[in-house]
């Protein structure tokens, strides 16, 4: 599992957790004000259809990202943590 580091030098990692599916994790506490945004023309933010995310310090992912592990197709904010669907 590789790690990263943000502009405020925060660790962060893609745990895979099923086919395509990974849980973003981040170390310290840049999650606190992470920003969600949902897609163009949507009327209010759906946190199980998520249009981007932006932890303070980035990495600001949205769909169509090219991350590391792939292009992001969805992402959603669960109890268990920010979900990614990638292709």
């Amino acid at each position: 599992m590789n790690k990263y580091r943000n502009r405020y030098g925060d660790t962060y990692w893609f745990e895979n957790i099923a086919p395509n599916q990974y849980r973003f994790h981040m170390d310290g506490n840049s999650m606190q004000w992470c920003r969600f945004g949902g897609h163009e023309m949507q009327e209010k933010v759906d946190r199980n259809d998520l249009g981007m995310f932006d932890p303070s310090g980035g990495p600001y992912v949205s769909i169509d990202t090219e991350l590391p592990i792939g292009k992001v197709k969805h992402i959603k904010s669960t109890d268990q943590g920010i979900i990614i669907t990638v292709e």
